[in-house]
């Protein structure tokens, strides 16, 4: 009983904040930025000289013996996938940030879940990093993005990091038409190119990589007790120990930069965020730079 009611009284101030942050600006922002992006089919129509060659249906051409191109019209709607990490590692909340990680990626998959109801799109939810995976799909509504919302805060706690092609396959199984992707997680998995890429082919992903600044780098200290939350093993460190925390930064930076390699190998947007920062700014930016592609 009283974890039910520490569910809904956390649901309840994101809901608050995720409501303040978006402003009428912030929702024109995610229409110019996220809406239009794709096409539908409309009709068949003869070719004219300028049409792209590309968009001839040979079909058609070859039995009608005349050239005929397919005619598209801009998608009204865009559906909203929202993946979210919610493995025991993302449970984490450091010295001075009061939030967990979790937290902070459920704070930014209801603005974003927000932003889309108030522009009349769908969203839905993948969490991943527990057994089963949660699916809630898409759907239209103020009720839906509290639905996300409250899914995200009681997930299981005791899931562990797995590899990226099952969270993969989950998304390409349920998602048939291409939907835009945003994946919030510590990404504290392998790298997987080849996953990556294929989710990447059929939909339209944005990786957001949360973190919180006390785990990307140890401080100086005395002894530290430590319980690793997804295999409960522990052990003690010595931060004193300068040769210990440089190589556990050098670890840490090298796993960051791997990740950081693939997405722009594979010429994917994403973002870094921090959860003692504020991520409109970083949101903003992004928003604006796909809304600025969207008019060429």
């Amino acid at each position: 009983m009283e974890k039910t009611r520490d569910i809904i009284q956390r649901v309840r101030r994101i809901e608050m904040q995720a409501r303040r942050l978006v402003t009428s600006t912030f929702a024109g922002l995610y229409r110019s930025g996220f809406r239009g992006q794709g096409l539908d089919f409309d009709e068949f129509r003869e070719y004219t000289p300028g049409d792209e060659p590309r968009f001839i249906d040979w079909k058609v051409t070859a039995r009608t013996g005349t050239p005929y191109v397919r005619k598209f019209h801009e998608e009204r709607e865009q559906a909203l996938l929202l993946a979210v990490d919610a493995s025991a590692s993302m449970r984490y909340a450091g010295g001075q940030s009061s939030d967990s990680k979790l937290e902070y990626a459920a704070l930014i998959a209801t603005t974003l879940a927000y932003s889309a109801a108030f522009n009349g799109d769908k969203t839905g939810l993948l969490i991943f990093g527990c057994s089963p995976h949660f699916y809630l799909p898409p759907a239209k509504g103020a009720r839906q993005y509290l639905r996300i919302l409250s899914s995200i805060l009681s997930s299981p706690a005791d899931g562990k990091d797995e590899d990226m092609a099952s969270v993969v396959d989950e998304i390409l199984r349920t998602q048939r038409k291409k939907t835009l992707l945003v994946m919030l997680s510590d990404f504290l998995l392998t790298p997987d190119k080849k996953a990556i890429g294929k989710l990447n082919f059929r939909h339209e992903l944005i990786p957001m990589r949360v973190n919180d600044p006390v785990e990307l780098s140890l401080p100086e200290g005395g002894k530290l007790h430590v319980i690793d939350p997804e295999s409960a093993e522990q052990f003690s460190i010595d931060l004193s120990d300068a040769s210990l925390r440089a190589n556990y930064d050098k670890c840490v930076h090298a796993h960051l930069t791997e990740w950081d390699r693939l997405f722009d190998q594979l010429g994917i947007e994403y973002l870094n965020l921090l959860t003692n920062t504020d991520f409109m700014p970083s949101l903003r930016m992004l928003f604006k730079h796909r809304s600025r592609l969207s008019l060429r």
